[in-house]
């Protein structure tokens, strides 16, 4: 049997290290207060207050800061360390009377709950009721207390539930003051510790070791100054700069260090596994673990279980999520201990999360935000984008209810002009509207998505609408059943709206091209397209707000626009290419300029044009050597007017092949491909009158000049 420690002489070292402790302790100050009032009160309901939290949030050390108050006033204090004490009656009424008469005892503290086990009922049913009334308990404990608590009328007052969360930035930045860490180190601890006491401890710690400290001050002054100045005021989100310069990864051995003491066991191999995938993921499911790991649905439904237990996991309507700390903790610790491992496990992820967004289930918005997540795991995007949080972040289609926030956003970011607008866009399209949210805060952002046809202009007056279908119309026209997603407008989180345009990159019916505006103060959204491969075009001069400024500020040049046209690059070729450039983990030269074959391209009219001079002069090399398209992608740079003419033949008999087009291309076979002759002729061997035959000559050659755009585009197979 091994009982708690009994308290130090009065002369000893442990009084010197009891004052340092109390010297240097920070925060949980309405902890501290409701304790106080507890312990204070003469007439209290509740005299069992259970803090938990997950591991490394302070649980002790705020239990020993409480028992030293407790002890200033007068208060016989008793301590039970679950940790160094068997999980039996007999040992833990052994540890209290080690200590003093169990019954003189007026504040007993549990320390480590997580391990009492069965003894929790045997606490709560046969020792807590027979305990004095003087008698104030509170347990410190990873997990928060078990469900029968809450069951039994006769706790529902006598027991307080606290749990404990991350420090501000106000308190983790006093904690490491008290610590002696230099100005310039604070931002960067700040950051990779995310308000966790035990982080925040050992990185402080970390920091004054060589070579590392060096690293730790990498920011520089300028970056102290501006983080640290106005911490006492700024909010979690404010924890230093997404782009500070020291990471977890760089100290693997505090990586471990640091996992050992969050998870207090050595995990088996498919615990592990499971681990690794909670990591990774946005969010976690027993259908996910059950693709990610490769195995049975028995063995995933255990592993989310497990997984469902673990202090530092909690669960949302999408899945489970982890620490934002042990999230980094374990794909640095991961990738370092074997970077194969990581790549086969995010391969599995990503191809997973592509096939079931395209496959336009139910939680499409859910799948793809976890595609968007991933991007995380690399450094591309990191110094124009922040992460944190991002996990909690859900987005739905936007309902009539929501319309007053919808527009209040979007005039609050982009203007008066642009709210109007956007009222006009909501008659026209309401299910074109995305909203994102957080379960704290409600409405966090929107997206305005509208889809438009090959004949659609939308509102005459959005000049944005009207320049993305005179650029596609004059590069890759929209055919009848096709059509372009314009998103028009985003707020809030850019991580949040690129996982609701990554769900309608998969899902929208017949979506043929995408057209994206990003606001230029907002570089992590532009960041994100930059990654994902979206190519950079001219805004052709309009205003993000529409044109007008109505006493609000445009934004000058417009918009950031960014293309895709998917018909070159389905869905499933577009998240390959992005999964690659993800595992490559290499930044991107730069902002990806306007696709180089759609800008030399000609304007379709003018290449409509060259296609029907160039049936004209399909019997006469010499012209058709001229011809402009041997300047196309159509054919090879060396290629003469005999390949030219063979292309030519060959898109007439494809139309030829195809039921619905067989008499356009029998036209076009008659009047160019038999021989010399005229309209006239031509039109009689057709059977049709020459009206006739002249208005479907027309449409052949049209129709011919749409299968050649393609085949220019997208290769020499016409689809």
């Amino acid at each position: 049997m091994r009982i708690s420690p009994t308290p130090p002489p009065a002369d000893s070292h442990g009084h010197a290290l009891a004052a340092r402790r109390r010297a240097v302790f920070t925060g949980r100050v309405a902890e501290l207060r409701l304790l106080r009032e507890l312990m204070l009160s003469e007439r209290r309901a509740c005299f069992v207050v259970w803090l938990h939290g997950m591991g490394g949030f302070g649980k002790s050390s705020l239990l020993h800061r409480f028992a030293d108050e407790a002890a200033a006033h007068g208060r016989a204090v008793r301590t039970v360390d679950m940790r160094v004490t068997d999980a039996t009656p007999e040992a833990f009424l052994a540890a209290l009377a080690a200590q003093g008469p169990p019954e003189e005892a007026q504040l007993l503290l549990i320390d480590s709950g997580e391990a009492l086990g069965g003894l929790e009922q045997w606490l709560r049913d046969e020792f807590l009721p027979r305990t004095p009334s003087q008698l104030l308990v509170v347990v410190g404990s990873r997990r928060p207390p078990a469900a029968e608590w809450r069951a039994d009328a006769q706790w529902w007052q006598a027991l307080r539930r606290v749990e404990l969360r991350d420090l501000d930035t106000a308190e983790a930045t006093r904690l490491l003051r008290k610590r002696d860490v230099p100005e310039a180190a604070v931002p960067g601890i700040l950051r990779a510790a995310h308000g966790v006491p035990l982080a925040l401890a050992l990185f402080a710690d970390a920091r004054g070791a060589e070579p590392e400290a060096a690293a730790w001050e990498a920011a520089g002054p300028e970056a102290a100054g501006s983080e640290a100045a106005g911490s006492e005021a700024a909010g979690p989100e404010a924890a230093g700069s997404p782009g500070a310069a020291w990471e977890l990864a760089d100290s693997p051995d505090l990586v471990r260090e640091l996992l050992h003491l969050l998870l207090r066991e050595t995990p088996t191999a498919g615990r592990a596994g499971a681990l690794h995938v909670l990591a990774l993921a946005r969010a976690t499911t027993e259908d996910l673990l059950r693709h990610a790991l490769e195995v049975p649905p028995d063995r995933a439904g255990e592993l989310c279980g497990w997984l469902r237990g673990q202090s530092f996991v909690r669960s949302t309507a999408d899945g489970l999520v982890p620490h934002e700390l042990v999230r980094e903790a374990l794909l640095a610790d991961l990738r370092w201990r074997d970077p194969s491992a990581y790549e086969r496990l995010f391969v599995r992820l990503h191809t997973h999360l592509t096939e079931q967004a395209a496959g336009r289930t139910g939680s499409r918005w859910a799948y793809g935000a976890g595609l968007a997540h991933l991007g995380r795991s690399g450094r591309v995007a990191l110094p124009a984008v922040d992460w944190r949080g991002t996990d909690r972040l859900r987005s739905r289609a936007a309902r009539p209810e929501d319309l007053p926030e919808v527009l209040a956003a979007i005039g609050r970011e982009h203007g008066a002009a642009a709210r109007a607008l956007a009222r006009q866009w909501w008659d026209r399209q309401p299910a074109a509207f995305v909203v994102t949210e957080d379960g704290r805060r409600g409405i966090t952002g929107v997206l305005v998505a509208p889809c438009l046809g090959p004949a659609a202009a939308g509102p005459p007056e959005d000049p944005v609408a009207r320049a993305a279908l005179a650029h596609t119309a004059g590069r890759w026209p929209l055919r009848r059943t096709e059509r372009l997603l314009l998103a028009r407008w985003s707020t809030g989180d850019a991580v949040a709206t690129a996982g609701a345009l990554t769900t309608l990159w998969a899902t929208t019916p017949g979506l043929a091209v995408s057209w994206t505006c990003a606001a230029p103060d907002r570089p992590g959204l532009a960041a994100l397209l930059d990654l994902y491969g979206q190519q950079r075009v001219a805004p052709g001069g309009t205003t993000a707000d529409g044109g007008g400024t109505d006493g609000q500020e445009p934004y000058g040049e417009g918009p950031l626009c960014f293309v895709q046209d998917w018909r070159g690059l389905p869905f499933d070729r577009w998240a390959a290419a992005l999964r690659a450039r993800l595992l490559a983990d290499e930044p991107v030269p730069g902002p990806a300029p306007a696709d180089a074959a759609a800008e030399a391209a000609m304007p379709w009219p003018e290449f409509a044009d060259a296609v029907k001079h160039a049936y004209r002069s399909l019997q006469d090399g010499r012209e058709l050597a001229g011809s402009v398209l041997l300047g196309t992608r159509l054919v090879t740079p060396d290629a003469d007017a005999a390949a030219l003419r063979r292309v030519l033949t060959e898109t007439v008999v494809h139309l030829r092949s195809q039921p619905e087009q067989r008499q356009l291309g029998t036209i076009l076979e008659i009047t160019y491909l038999s021989g010399p002759r005229s309209q006239q002729a031509a039109a009689s061997r057709a059977g049709l009158s020459f009206s006739t035959y002249r208005r479907r000559l027309s449409t052949a050659l049209t129709t011919a000049a749409e299968v050649l755009r393609e085949r220019e585009r997208y290769g020499p197979v016409p689809r």
